[in-house]
Order: structure tokens, then sequence, then C-alpha cells
């Protein structure tokens, strides 16, 4: 094949344009897997990692608020390449802290609660008291976006509270209204059968250790490390883990966690 002869500023054309065309899958490529949530979702929305990702219910879907909007730097957008191959993605509480004042930068002056539509039980949250102590938006929204829990809410759970505030706190200094009717999720039994069914020990497991957390798959643990962990989560302010409660749950945690444990495993982090 005959090489046609082109000027010098032709042939420079011609070259800068294949290098375009042979770089630009690469450039794509890197745009894809640094911030299309469909991407991050191959991994943390097969149900094998402890922050599968679930759908908000009072947050943006990933069409307007993505992962890179929160676990990147800065967003991300402008620094793709480097925050997704060097920098790299943080579920870190400064980094996606950082990222919540971006969109809620109001926030920061606030203290009171005027028009929150989510704060369903009208909770007094002086936004600008706690951030100016040194809080953290995630140190009670962690659940914005991830909320594993049976009854998901994504919003922040009582039990974050706890982590600062003592519980012999009046109640009506956060419930001006006066604290909500407790929910009983699981009827109590007339009598507390001497062995508990399996149904009954599961779903006392899957409600009792989700009220405060993500609920941990029983195959995280084995059944002696479990027995340890289960009986400092009861010993939490808030937990309301009854020592029936305790044994029931570790009734069914025998049965289908791994056998063995060192018995000095700490818990799991939230």
């Amino acid at each position: 094949m005959k090489i046609p002869k082109l000027s010098k500023p032709v042939w420079g054309v011609v070259i800068v344009v294949v290098a375009l065309l042979a770089v630009s899958p690469l450039v794509g490529i890197a745009h894809f897997t640094t911030t299309s949530p469909r991407f991050c979702l191959t991994c943390h929305g097969t149900g094998e990692t402890a922050d599968l990702s679930q759908r908000s219910l009072v947050h943006p879907g990933y069409g307007k608020v993505g992962c890179i909007d929160c676990h990147a730097q800065d967003g991300g957008y402008a620094h793709f390449v480097t925050n997704g191959y060097q920098e790299g993605f943080k579920a870190e509480p400064d980094r996606v802290s950082e990222n919540c004042v971006r969109c809620h930068q109001n926030m920061t002056t606030r203290n009171d609660t005027t028009d929150f539509k989510y704060n369903v039980d009208s909770i007094n949250i002086p936004h600008q008291k706690h951030l100016s102590i040194g809080a953290r938006c995630a140190d009670c929204h962690r659940n914005i976006a991830h909320d594993l829990n049976i009854n998901q809410t994504n919003r922040p759970r009582m039990a974050y509270c706890f982590q600062c505030h003592p519980s012999t706190e009046n109640c009506n200094k956060c419930h001006p209204n006066g604290p909500p009717a407790e929910k009983t999720t699981i009827p109590p039994p007339a009598q507390l059968p001497q062995t508990p069914s399996a149904d009954t020990a599961q779903a006392t497991f899957e409600v009792k250790c989700s009220k405060c957390h993500a609920l941990y798959p029983p195959a995280l643990h084995k059944q002696a490390d479990w027995t340890t962990i289960v009986h400092q989560m009861a010993g939490f302010t808030g937990s309301d883990i009854t020592p029936e409660d305790e044994a029931t749950i570790l009734s069914y945690l025998n049965t289908v966690a791994p056998a063995g444990g060192t018995s000095t495993t700490g818990a799991p982090q939230q």
C-alpha cells in the first residue's frame, strides 16, 4: 500500500486524530470505573460486602447523588483519575462529612429544625452547636445511604446519640413533644420457652442486632467469638438486649455460625 504524500501540517493532524482515537477508550474506561455508581455496585451491590448499598428513603437517588459525591475528594469529578487510582475512595467520617457540607452548607449555621420534612418525631437537633464542638455529619447520619437494618429509615438512630450523651439525660431535651411511643417489633411471648423455636431465635437476632448497626452475617465470626460479641453488645446503653434475648440470639448463632473461635474477638465495627 502506497503511503499518500501529505504535507507536514496534514500529517500532524492525522497523527493527533489517531492518537486521540487510541487514547479515548482508555480515558472512557478510567472515567467509568472512577465515576459510575454502576461500576461501584459490581462489588458493593452483590450482597457480599457489609456496606451493600441500599436505596435511600431520604436522599436523592444515584441519578442525582452518586457514590463519588460522598466518597471521593471534593466530589471527585474534577480529579476522577487520581481519586480512583491514586487517592482512592474513602468511607471515613472525615471524608464523607466534608462532602456533606458541600451540598448542605446551611446546616453549619442552623440550630432550628424548620421545614425538616424527614424529622417525623420532631426531634430538636441543633446542628450548628454539634458541629461547633467537633461533631461530624457522618457521626449521626452514617446510614443516610447505607441503612442495612430490617426497618430502614435512613435517619439517625438514638443509639448514635448515646455515643456522646448519657442515657440519663431528660428525654424532653431532644423530644420537646415527648418521646414517641415504643413500637414492639416482636410481641413478648406469654412464657419464654425453654428452647426457643428456630424462627423466634433468628427473628430475635435480626431485630435486636439491627437496632443500632448493620446486620452482620452469622458466618462473619465463629460460635465462641459470637458469645463474646453478643455479651458485649448487650452491655451497651440502648441495646435493649435482655439476658433472655442474649440466650435466644446465641441459640440461633450456635446453629448457623461456624464452630470454634477464641472467645476474645471484639465487637464488629459499626
